[in-house]
């Protein structure tokens, strides 16, 4: 390591300026070709300054010997770092951000596999609940689209359903069907023609027990809240489709219409009518009517908020 020796000689100042000169040893030891013999040499250098006043002098004494520390300090650290850093300090932070690692992706595998293990649970309740409506005026058949189960009286073994009041409009009789193709009477209960809901009913008698959905809470709907839409996209042959989606709007005024939509883009079509969407807990949030077909348009489909089907039923 270096060692500076300044030794000021003379200093002359002539008119305000000045000149300095500093001897400068630098020590350093050799070996030699003897065994167990170091000898020290000494080399010395001379500096010589040119300075306008005494804080000129100073600085440039302070840049010089700055410059000199500084790269010994920056040695005696870096070695110093050196010597701690060993091979087990660097696996010891390894292993603690791999760990690290581990455990976030971890996270972020539960999140997913429940997020999927919710739309499974989903899907198999609309497997159970929904159902196809054939509405017929006598004899011949006028139009066909889903409806949901959403109650049951084990008094009277009555199942109650919702389905659009487009899909039973212009018929007089009605049936449920099921996926395996059977089929029951239904009766007509109750409809609201300005916001396209119709209530009916079918008995369990000879059925197996069919499971219900449960209704939930459209105003609970956030933008970007997941949803499942299940129906039979373009008549029975795509027999209880399943979609997916999310909120893309609330309280959408469509024109001509008394009421407001829930906008999602969760993708339906014709013989979708009817059908229920779902959120990730299994709960009907609203049921679909209608979509927006144009060659500029993509992905936006209406469902009538289950909060408003709700008081067509209590009315009912």
């Amino acid at each position: 390591m270096k060692k500076l020796i300044a030794i000021i000689v003379t200093i002359f100042s002539f008119i305000g300026i000045g000149y300095m000169t500093v001897f400068a040893e630098e020590t350093s030891t050799e070996p030699t070709t003897e065994p167990a013999t170091n000898i020290e040499t000494t080399e010395s250098t001379v500096q010589s300054y040119i300075y306008s006043d005494y804080d000129d002098l100073v600085n440039q004494l302070e840049e010089e010997l700055y410059d000199d520390i500084y790269q010994e300090v920056y040695d005696e650290v870096y070695e110093d770092i050196l010597l701690q850093f060993t091979s087990e300090a660097y696996d010891s932070i390894y292993d603690d951000i791999e760990l690290s690692l581990q455990n976030r992706l971890a996270e972020l595998n539960i999140l997913n596999d429940d997020t999927q293990n919710k739309i499974y649970d989903v899907v198999e309740i609309a497997n159970q609940t929904v159902v196809g409506i054939e509405n017929y005026l006598g004899t011949d058949g006028v139009s066909v689209g889903s409806g949901v189960i959403y109650d049951y009286d084990s008094e009277t073994d009555l199942y109650y359903l919702i389905t659009n009041y487009h899909v039973i409009e212009d018929g007089d009789n009605y049936k449920v069907r099921f996926e395996n193709e059977n089929t029951v009477t239904a009766n007509l209960l109750n409809y609201d023609a300005d916001a396209d809901i119709a209530l009916l009913s079918f008995s369990g008698e000879d059925l197996d027990v069919i499971q219900v959905a449960a209704l939930g809470s459209s105003s609970d709907l956030k933008k970007g809240q997941i949803l499942i839409a299940a129906g039979h996209s373009q008549g029975f042959d795509f027999f209880n489709s399943i979609t997916f989606g999310v909120v893309a709007g609330l309280d959408r005024m469509i024109d001509g219409e008394s009421i407001t939509f829930i906008q999602h883009d969760a993708a339906i079509n014709s013989g979708n009518s009817g059908g229920p969407i779902f959120n990730l807990d299994g709960e009907v949030v609203g049921i679909n009517v209608l979509k927006y077909a144009d060659e500029e348009i993509e992905g936006m489909g209406f469902s009538i908020p289950i909060d408003l089907v709700i008081e067509i039923i209590e009315n009912s």
